[in-house]
């Protein structure tokens, strides 16, 4: 005969394993609150939406305390954490409140300082809050600005300036198609020159004949390259030179003796 009383048994099973997790739970949390020893800092901000009391403290990523308490103190909210003995915060520590996620849960971030500042102790506070970004007014900001950016281009003086804007795109767009097909077979200067290999042809002739008179001129071809290359040319002219300069020497030498003859010849 089955016995009934089975599904009773088995709810009842499920029901104290269902418990003693939850003890576990409340248990370990308790233990972690009760038995945490280190030093307490305090921090004030002036929104902790999203942290909860047993939350993290990291720095660099790594916890390092938890949460204790979270007060109201005037207008700002004040944050009690529990930091562990071994971690050292200076005086000139930044603190932040940060999210696992976008939409995860909250912890807080310190940013330890230098120890030149000196190392806070039991009790004190952390001057530098980092101030976090709300996602609802940043929310609140897009709808404004996109309502805005609607309410500019919904006017019907922008609607036409659009539309306007869009047909000299179009008619842009139509001429440059225009212009590339006609460059494309060969129509008005610049097709002909982009498809008539004349041009080249004749760039490259004129570099050929250019190169070969400057060849020639090298080798000391021709009127030019003899001129360039022979340098009897310079030796006469230089000698030239040499011979009218002395004549000129001379000629200075007896001028004086000559105007002297030619005014005796008229006084006698």
């Amino acid at each position: 005969m089955k016995d009934s009383s089975l599904p009773i048994k088995v709810g009842l099973f499920v029901l104290l394993g269902i418990a003693i997790i939850s003890l576990i739970t409340l248990f370990i949390g308790q233990y972690r609150v009760t038995t945490g020893h280190g030093y307490t800092l305090n921090a004030e901000f002036t929104n902790v939406s999203g942290l909860n009391i047993m939350g993290s403290v990291r720095i660099a990523g790594v916890e390092v305390g938890d949460v204790q308490d979270i007060t109201l103190d005037g207008d700002r909210a004040r944050v009690v954490m529990t930091i562990f003995p071994d971690t050292a915060v200076y005086r000139d520590a930044k603190v932040e409140i940060k999210a696992y996620g976008a939409l995860g849960d909250k912890y807080i971030m310190i940013y330890p300082g230098t120890p030149a500042s000196g190392l806070l102790s039991d009790g004190d506070t952390i001057a530098t809050t980092i101030a976090e970004a709300d996602i609802s007014d940043i929310v609140k900001n897009l709808a404004e600005i996109s309502a805005s950016i609607n309410e500019a281009v919904g006017s019907p003086e922008t609607k036409e300036d659009l539309k306007d804007i869009v047909s000299n795109m179009k008619d842009t767009t139509s001429n440059l198609s225009s212009i590339t097909a006609k460059i494309n077979r060969g129509e008005g200067t610049l097709g002909k020159l982009m498809n008539d290999d004349t041009l080249y042809t004749d760039v490259k002739e004129s570099s050929k004949t250019m190169k070969d008179v400057a060849d020639k001129i090298n080798k000391g071809e021709g009127t030019l390259g003899r001129l360039v290359q022979d340098d009897s040319l310079y030796t006469e002219s230089e000698n030239t030179i040499r011979e009218f300069r002395k004549a000129a020497e001379g000629i200075e030498e007896q001028t004086p003796i000559s105007v002297m003859s030619t005014i005796f010849g008229l006084i006698f």
